[in-house]
Formats: C-alpha cells, structure tokens, sequence
C-alpha cells in the first residue's frame, strides 16, 4: 500500500500468540465462571446461557454484526495508515485467525465479561449502568495484557461498552448469542477479514 509496508503473516506467525493466549486467557476466563456456576449453583440462563428471544436476536445479528465489522476495518485502517503497516494474513492464516476469533474468542470472552462479571455485578449492585461501566474499563485494560497500544486499547474499550448495553438492552433473562455474533464481527473485522478485504479492494483498484 502506498506510503507504508504490507507484512503478509502466517500460521505460524499466528499460532505462535495462540500458544500463549490459549493457557493464559482462554482457559481462565472459561472455567471462572464454571467454578462460580458451580459453586453458587446459579442457573446457566443468569450468566447468558439463554435461548429466549432467539428469533430477535438472530433478526439484529445482520445490521449489528456488519455494523460492527464495518466500523472495525475503519479503525483497523485509521491505526494502520497511521504506523505505515499493515499486517494481512496470508489464506491460511485468514481461515485460522478468523475461526479462532469467530469459534473461540468471541464467545470466551463475552461469557466471561458480558455473562459472568457484568451479568454478577447487576444483581450485586442493582445498578444496570455501573455494572456495564466497570465491565467496559476492566475489558479496556484487560486488552493490555495483549501488549496494545493507548489507541487500540481505547477501541476495544468503546467496542466493550457497546457490547455491554447490546446485553443490557435486552429482554430479561438476556442471551449472549447477540453479543458473541456481534463481538466476533468486530474482531475479524479488525483483526482478519477486515484488513484482508481493504488489501485486496486496493490491489485491485491499483490495477497491480
């Protein structure tokens, strides 16, 4: 891309990030909120494993998922053009972060912020929008622990506080299927397919 240099990554490259983040994110923020169901015996559906209100939420997965996506690449693009780098994934690279994104780290993650800690902390405090504002900033800071700049950190703070009110504004008890869908939509958008599909809609409006 003009004025600024393309790194095409790998499987390898990916799964080298995956090594770590698997043990130290992943498993963690899953059995959290097991051992709490566990020990609580609080009901599944209190921490957003609910079928209700599918037909509504499969119906918003659509505007709210490419509305996310779309907005992500923007931003995406915004810090890229900003360092002069643009990281793509090569194909097969694209096909493994995008299924981690979509099958693993979307739900994980909005199981254990949007379900379990947000979710905890409203029948805690009885105060809907300070529970969504101290999940937001402890999933802002949580994103340090992946070594992201001031910038990128900043968007996943605004990306947790929309996900936060996406859970709270819905009928009781609330799913996260709608928040997983739209969550996964903001990281492969960011992270996968979003700079995947501006890289190719240059190249290809270059004519190179």
């Amino acid at each position: 891309m003009a004025g600024g240099t393309v790194y095409r990554t790998t499987m390898r490259d990916s799964w080298r990030w995956m090594s770590w983040d698997i043990p130290v994110r992943v498993v963690p923020l899953t059995v959290i909120p097991v051992l709490y169901l566990l020990v609580t015996r609080t009901s599944p559906a209190a921490l957003g494993l609910s079928e209700n209100h599918l037909a509504r939420d499969l119906a918003l997965t659509i505007p709210c998922g490419l509305g996310g996506f779309a907005i992500a690449a923007a931003f995406s693009d915004y810090l890229s053009r900003r360092a002069g780098r643009w990281l793509v994934p090569n194909r097969a690279d694209l096909l493994l972060q995008t299924f981690y994104y979509v099958i693993l780290n979307a739900f994980v993650e909005e199981w254990f912020f949007r379900g379990f800690m947000q979710g905890t902390l409203m029948r805690w405090w009885q105060i809907p929008l300070l529970a969504v504002g101290a999940t937001t900033v402890l999933f802002g800071t949580y994103h340090l622990l992946g070594r992201w700049g001031w910038r990128p950190v900043i968007g996943a703070t605004v990306a947790g506080a929309a996900l936060g009110l996406l859970y709270l504004w819905q009928p009781s008890p609330p799913s996260l299927l709608l928040p997983v869908i739209v969550h996964a939509a903001i990281t492969v958008g960011f992270l996968s397919l979003g700079p995947t599909v501006l890289f190719a809609w240059r190249h290809r409006s270059s004519g190179a």
